[in-house]
């Protein structure tokens, strides 16, 4: 079943995948519509494939035909505190997964028929809510293993709680450098000429993009090291730097690794991704209504600073500089307000999924579980009990 904004895309019912081996595989689609009140009802697993940026707004409109004791709701591919969101919209019973990376990277041949797989993975990584591993591997792996290609693959792992989720070194320090350093020059005018940003998003990334996220990535590495030092979280072992991630990922794919900009810039499976923008007969122009921005500053940048200003709040300090000015650039190109005199105080992030002024660190590892004490109730029952009778 698929719910869709475009049902008559899908109207012969028929779907064609081409995989890295050029073999086909097709299959035929049961049921597509529009609303979700015709297949969410029935439906074992609901899984949300859309973007980042419109997974709370789809979650609340869902949320009348999800029946905890029936259907799994997961999201593909997960960012930000999207572990968070589910429990906060559909309740402590929720059962919840959250596959860390995508499957496979797929282009598009054409709409509502034909797609060609153009990165296979081996491996993929989930976290759950309220599901163990027996479940994970019977009901949702093969939903995503490529057997035509004479594997079982990708094998999904499990991880041991939502960090290396949330601190994924991917494309929330990736997009925002690159972005940037595409349209630095921009100055609220059309860019002309040499000026003219890159066709490709990825493709030659300069070195300008490349030191801005070799710094994105320090931060991310050391506000992840804060997290563990407070809270012992055993996935931030997990998170390891952006070089050591491409490399285990894409090791055979990347022609560069002289620098981070050029094992972005020489990777194989990044090579067709495109530059959003808008042309004009004037010029080029950002596009501050797509996903490379929407997703990774809103779900991104200020989720990881709503965790540095938790952690302050603690007495822990850990830099976020490069972090705090990629959101102001980028937020000024979305006409979004979330940092206000340099805090996450703006009058835009009701709008989205951070970690709460005096919310448990912890709940950026693990949501609270069923049946679990109460913070405050855990808290007195931990206070050393010396004294012999009452005063």
């Amino acid at each position: 079943q698929l719910l869709t904004s475009k049902p008559h895309m899908f109207k012969s019912m028929k779907l064609r995948v081409q995989f890295p081996t050029g073999e086909y595989q097709e299959g035929r689609l049961h049921k597509v519509s529009d609303d979700p009140a015709e297949l969410i009802p029935q439906s074992d697993i609901v899984i949300w494939t859309g973007p980042v940026t419109t997974t709370k707004d789809t979650f609340e409109n869902i949320r009348p035909y999800i029946n905890n004791r029936k259907t799994v709701v997961g999201t593909i591919f997960a960012q930000g505190l999207v572990h968070l969101l589910a429990q906060r919209t559909f309740g402590p019973d929720v059962r919840f997964f959250a596959l860390r990376n995508i499957p496979w990277l797929c282009r598009m041949v054409k709409p509502g028929e034909e797609s060609v797989i153009v990165g296979a993975k081996s491996t993929i990584e989930v976290m759950t809510i309220n599901l163990d591993l027996p479940w994970v591997k019977r009901e949702l792996e093969p939903l995503f293993v490529v057997q035509k290609t004479g594997k079982w693959e990708p094998v999904i792992e499990q991880l041991p709680d939502f960090c290396p989720i949330v601190f994924n070194p991917a494309n929330q320090i990736i997009h925002p450098a690159r972005y940037w350093a595409l349209f630095r020059r921009w100055r609220g005018e059309p860019l002309t000429g040499e000026d003219e940003p890159s066709e490709w998003l990825y493709r030659g990334m300069d070195e300008v993009a490349g030191e801005v996220l070799v710094v994105l990535d320090e931060e991310l590495q050391l506000l992840k090291d804060a997290f563990f030092k407070a809270t012992g979280a055993e996935g931030c072992k997990a998170v390891v730097p952006l070089r050591e991630r491409l490399l285990d990922q894409y090791g055979g794919q990347i022609e560069d690794t002289s620098t981070l900009a050029k094992m972005v810039g020489t990777n194989q499976a990044y090579r067709l991704a495109k530059t959003p923008f808008i042309r004009t007969k004037l010029g080029v122009m950002p596009d501050p209504n797509h996903r490379v921005i929407t997703d990774d500053i809103g779900w991104g940048l200020c989720t990881l600073v709503s965790i540095a200003e938790r952690l302050e709040a603690a007495g822990i300090q850990t830099p976020t500089t490069m972090m705090r000015m990629l959101i102001e650039w980028h937020q000024k190109l979305m006409g979004k307000e979330f940092l206000y005199n340099g805090k996450l105080r703006g009058r835009d992030c009701a709008d989205l999924v951070l970690l709460r002024p005096g919310e448990p660190l912890e709940l950026v590892a693990r949501p609270a579980m069923v049946g679990a004490p109460q913070q405050w109730l855990s808290s007195v029952d931990e206070q050393p009990e010396d004294r012999i009778g009452n005063p």
